[in-house]
């Protein structure tokens, strides 16, 4: 089965009723609530069967991708509410520059049984090492090449 490898920003659709706002969920296999700990540490993940489907509750990141030798950044923040699509094979990360965890909700599509290997992060590459640094640090370029 191939997938498309390109990652999609979707907005949040909500309704609302009363006092109480209601957020649309996506369709999903699992939901996987996460902490993002506050670190500058480059660290990768990459799924072989599973999307990614991300939104941050609380708090913000940079969601880190790597396609094509270039490391990208998609700010996510609890005040502007957006879901974050990751399709199979794409590298990816995040940098909480915070003080406090990151809630991230995770609506995972399966593509097949899960495998243990998806779940070890990777060190980002040496020849990225510095490019991850740089995002770390609050650099405000768009997608920074190796």
């Amino acid at each position: 089965m191939a997938f498309h490898r390109s990652i999609t920003v979707l907005p949040r659709q909500v309704s609302q009723s009363g006092a109480t706002l209601f957020s649309t969920p996506l369709p999903s296999d699992e939901t996987q609530i996460a902490e993002v700990c506050s670190s500058a540490g480059g660290e990768l993940f990459c799924h072989r069967r599973q999307t990614d489907q991300l939104m941050v509750l609380r708090g913000a990141i940079d969601l880190i991708v790597l396609q094509a030798g270039i490391l990208r950044r998609i700010t996510l923040r609890e005040d502007e509410a957006t879901w974050v699509r990751i399709p199979p094979g794409v590298p990816h990360g995040a940098i909480n520059r915070g003080r406090q965890p990151a809630v991230v909700v995770n609506a995972v599509l399966r593509h097949g049984p899960s495998d243990p290997r998806d779940y070890r992060s990777r060190p980002v590459p040496a020849a990225l090492a510095p490019t991850w640094a740089a995002i770390a640090a609050g650099a405000t370029a768009g997608p920074m090449a190796a």
